[in-house]
């Protein structure tokens, strides 16, 4: 099972953090995807160079997306080209982890209807007509479906989330 981790322009390392870290232990790294396929810069002011971009096909055997938070402008979680991926790579049977605002790419692709999901209540109210078709829970974890998300109030319980849910003991 391959990880592909969504790197968008600000997106916070620190909430994915510990799910990266537990598949170091598995001797397995995610593959970095961004919009234009070049560096990431993170919200920490970190530059990663990115394996690939979101108008590549998705990994035949990627079993987990990791969508992180970060401060994003509308044009970065509205981008069509990242919605035809977040599409594409719901109908391989992956799972996907999203902390935060990582939520809106989702929820702005269509993807979150009928779905549980949580993030801060404040994000969701901000943005109501995005989430409208979703099932908000005020919790640090919830898991529904193929969806895996944080409100991002405790990284550790995200990480053990995905875990338990993929089945793997990082």
């Amino acid at each position: 099972m391959r990880a592909v981790l969504v790197g968008l322009p600000g997106s916070r390392l620190a909430d994915v953090a510990p799910v990266l870290e537990g598949l170091r232990r598995l001797h397995r790294r995610a593959r970095v995807i961004t919009l234009e396929g070049r560096w990431w810069h993170t919200a920490e002011g970190l530059v990663v160079q990115a394996d690939g971009g979101v108008e590549e096909p998705v990994p035949p055997d990627a079993g987990l997306c990791i969508i992180p938070g970060g401060l994003y402008e509308a044009d970065i979680w509205s981008d069509l080209r990242l919605h035809r991926y977040l599409r594409r790579f719901s109908t391989t049977g992956g799972f996907f982890a999203a902390s935060e605002e990582g939520l809106l790419c989702l929820a702005s692709a269509g993807i979150l209807g009928g779905l549980r999901f949580t993030a801060p209540p404040a994000l969701v109210e901000a943005h109501k007509p995005l989430f409208h078709f979703a099932i908000f829970e005020s919790r640090p974890v919830v898991i529904d479906a193929n969806l895996i998300s944080s409100d991002g109030s405790d990284p550790r319980a995200f990480r053990r989330a995905v875990f338990e849910r993929l089945n793997l003991r990082p």
